[in-house]
């Protein structure tokens, strides 16, 4: 929740924080692993978003999650950007905005839940391709997905509503960090709970079955493939089978190994957000455990910097897990690669094709020259002569002419 507890629990006073407390690991953190996971975070999923927008990729309704994914990751990569990298370089925005110092933790908890049940319905949509892949084209549609989508955002967006009606903004407030304060401290503690579970718990335990059910499903898949694969072997070897059967079933086995590589690209991912999330997590029920008020920073900086991790690191696990997203991914770069030539091609050949043309023309012209017969030669010059003899006299404005 980037600076949910950093601008409220501690009155956003950073001064404590990163002055009186700073160690080497919270540095290190804010000013060299925080930038750089905003930066390559940021690239990296709208990479993502062009990739799975392609033709290839937008067919599968998971798609739709995947690029909600980014862009909700994207959004959480700037929230915390205002929220902790910035007020380490100068005064927080919460200190000179109303609006930050009371939407601040909201748009931070929207975004974590948004990408949160993102995940979620990854893994829902993954389950259904696996355990009712009959059924699946009845459920999981496109305009499904969009309601889905839609209804999520827009739960989300209302359950965190509480959040800016806790705090009060005072620009009056001459000390820094003392601005934006937290007046419901009750409200904050009990909600501030739910919205976890809500946000990060939630999440974690719908993720945990659905990926062991996923696994358990694909494990006793590929055992029965292999035995039908070797039954399959010997009928074929008793009796020819058509060329038409051959064909459906390639055309099958593409398809199945198709499925399987989303299948196990999306199960990283989900595996991925429930690790490095999870600390966060415990922190946070650990604190409300022992009634601390002020987190220790440098336990807080490192499960912030855990989140914001998991943000950068998709990029890298798809391009790790599936070969159809290296393969979209090549075909983005090769694509601006050969715009580029094309146009330097076109170029080229228009000019080349402009000299030919007046090489030509003009060659044309020579050889017509030459070739023409001794009584069209005379005549030209006699024409010529004739044109250049009529002339204007400038005295008197008449008009002399001279006829052959």
């Amino acid at each position: 929740m980037a600076n949910f507890l950093n601008n409220t629990v501690i009155s956003n006073n950073n001064s404590s924080i990163s002055s009186n407390e700073k160690n080497i690991i919270v540095t290190i953190c804010i000013h060299l692993v925080m930038p750089c996971a905003v930066a390559v975070g940021i690239i990296g999923n709208l990479l993502s978003i062009l990739v799975f927008a392609r033709r290839e990729m937008i067919k599968f309704c998971v798609s739709i999650f995947t690029i909600v994914l980014a862009l909700s990751d994207i959004l959480l990569l700037i929230t915390s950007l205002f929220n902790i990298i910035l007020p380490e370089y100068s005064n927080s925005l919460s200190d000179t905005s109303a609006f930050w110092c009371h939407f601040h933790g909201y748009f931070d908890l929207l975004f974590a839940a948004i990408s949160g049940y993102s995940v979620v319905f990854i893994s829902v949509e993954r389950w259904f391709s696996v355990w009712k892949p009959f059924d699946k084209a009845k459920y999981v549609t496109f305009k499904s997905t969009l309601i889905t989508v839609i209804s999520y955002t827009l739960i989300s967006s209302l359950f965190f509503a509480w959040f800016p009606l806790i705090l009060s903004y005072n620009p009056k407030q001459p000390q820094i960090g003392e601005r934006c304060k937290l007046i419901q401290a009750t409200v904050y503690r009990i909600f501030g709970t739910i919205s976890v579970i809500f946000t990060y718990i939630a999440p974690f335990i719908f993720l945990g079955i659905l990926n062991i059910l996923i696994v358990y499903r694909l494990h006793t898949r590929q055992q029965t493939s292999i035995q039908h694969s070797l039954k399959v072997t010997k009928t074929a070897n008793r009796t020819d089978s058509s060329l038409a059967t051959t064909s459906i079933r390639k055309r099958q086995q593409r398809q199945r190994n198709t499925d399987r590589n989303i299948t196990f690209m999306l199960i990283t991912i989900a595996i991925a957000f429930m690790v490095m999330s999870f600390p966060f997590q415990i922190y946070w029920f650990y604190m409300q455990i022992r009634q601390l008020t002020t987190p220790d920073p440098t336990l807080f900086t490192l499960t912030q910097t855990f989140r914001y991790l998991n943000c950068c690191c998709n990029v890298f696990l798809y391009s790790a897990t599936s070969s159809l997203f290296r393969r979209e991914l090549r075909e983005i770069f090769h694509c601006s690669n050969s715009s580029k030539t094309k146009q330097n091609t076109l170029k080229t050949k228009n000019t080349a094709r402009t000299i030919i043309l007046s090489t030509t023309t003009a060659a044309a012209q020579s050889i017509n020259n030459e070739q023409s017969p001794p009584e069209y030669k005379s005549l030209l010059k006699t024409t010529t002569t004739i044109d250049n003899l009529k002339t204007k006299d400038s005295t008197n404005g008449h008009t002399v002419s001279f006829k052959s």
